[in-house]
């Protein structure tokens, strides 16, 4: 009886959309993370980026782990919450109301525990945003959630590997999330979901074949991880997708220096490829439960990941003359897309590193990316879970 109890309780949590209090997203999103090596100069640029017109936060980032004697779920790690809570209530006191996800995962942390259902961690989920909101400061826990789950330097680390468990969970888990009425994103590696190849593996230590014989040792790519997410649980699932153009050694990167092709026309090429569809072949792994599938990204989803002024060498960095540029031709091929990401907030103001010593202009992504498209933050909610719910699930539990 008891189970079935909570049972009923969770698909009313999910099912319902009437109460919790999340923004809708912007037609045009401005996305940071916030992140920094010295956490504690993150805070403050929020505020200025947000003031340049950063409309979407993903702070950053959470472990998807177990407490301490290992019984249960339980998310770690992340800013300090405290800090965050009095960012927000400078934000709203100064009437900018911006969307705040939080992301899983990053490079070299690690990957979901599987021990625990997608429901445990949909039940967690409610206890730490209940756990970390402060109502009186306009902060009711975070809107969402983005994956950026990826791998790491340590090339013998299992991490270096996706399992259809952790697969699985993050599927699922984006499900409930998504009919909770949350926002639900990715962020996957350019190579994490790679339309230039059909190719579908577990594994994240390949080498790209542009790059194999300037960089022979480097095998940190993937070959079409994330492409399962959308192929198993809908792309209607997630409510944007994020590609990091500024992985390592990336396509975009070969295509910009060693081929000097026109940002525009690199740009466009990516949009197009994502938009049209392109095959994958799970088949190649009978384990994955399907065929061949058409990926696609529709416009209103598909967000183009850059890298402020820290990239250099391995690292695609575009200035704002070429983002500029790139847009208007996305704009002028009916090709627009839904908004740009930026890792991270913490370099913003950090002069580009370049081998011209002249350029010392301190760089912005937030100023570049509002001045390509200059839409205000909406005000508007939507409302999902009801309060007397979660609050009855929390007495439960």
């Amino acid at each position: 009886m008891k189970a079935l109890i909570l049972l009923f309780i969770l698909f009313i949590l999910t099912s319902a959309k009437e109460n919790r209090k999340i923004p809708e997203l912007p037609l045009k999103l401005k996305i940071g993370y916030a992140w920094a090596e010295n956490f504690e100069i993150t805070y403050d640029k929020v505020l200025e980026a947000v003031k340049n017109g950063l409309n979407v936060i993903i702070w950053f980032a959470l472990d998807m782990s177990s407490n301490s004697n290992s019984t249960k779920p339980e998310f770690k790690g992340g800013p300090d919450y405290s800090k965050v809570v009095q960012t927000i209530k400078n934000l709203t006191e100064n009437n900018y109301n911006v969307i705040n996800l939080i992301s899983v995962g990053g490079w070299g942390a690690p990957h979901p525990d599987t021990r625990f259902t997608a429901e445990e961690y949909y039940e967690e989920w409610i206890k730490f945003n209940k756990r970390i909101s402060n109502e009186e400061s306009g902060f009711f826990g975070f809107d969402g959630l983005d994956w950026d789950i990826e791998g790491t330097d340590d090339i013998n680390s299992s991490i270096n590997y996706f399992t259809y468990e952790e697969l699985d969970l993050m599927g699922k888990f984006s499900q409930l999330l998504k009919n909770g009425g949350y926002i639900v994103s990715m962020a996957p590696a350019e190579s994490y979901i790679d339309s230039s190849t059909d190719e579908f593996s577990l594994s994240l230590l390949y080498n790209y074949p542009e790059w194999e014989n300037e960089l022979p040792n480097f095998t940190y790519h993937g070959r079409n991880a994330y492409a399962y997410l959308i192929a198993k649980y809908s792309i209607d699932t997630f409510d944007f997708i994020s590609v990091q153009l500024y992985e390592s050694w990336s396509h975009a990167l070969y295509k910009f220096r060693k081929e000097h092709q026109f940002f525009g026309d690199i740009l466009y090429n990516i949009v197009d490829n994502y938009t049209k569809g392109y095959l994958v072949d799970f088949s190649t792994d009978e384990k994955s439960g399907m065929d061949k599938k058409t990926i696609k990204i529709p416009q209103n989803k598909l967000v183009i990941g850059l890298a402020n002024a820290w990239a250099f060498d391995k690292a695609l960095f575009i200035d704002e003359k070429n983002i500029t540029e790139g847009y208007h031709t996305l704009v002028k091929k009916n090709k627009d897309v839904r908004g740009f990401m930026f890792w991270s907030v913490g370099y913003e103001g950090h002069i580009p590193i370049s081998e011209d010593v002249s350029n010392k202009t301190e760089f912005f992504m937030a100023k570049v990316l509002n001045s390509v498209f200059n839409q205000p933050t909406s005000n508007s909610c939507i409302y999902s879970i009801p309060l007397f719910l979660e609050f009855l699930l929390l007495l439960y539990l």
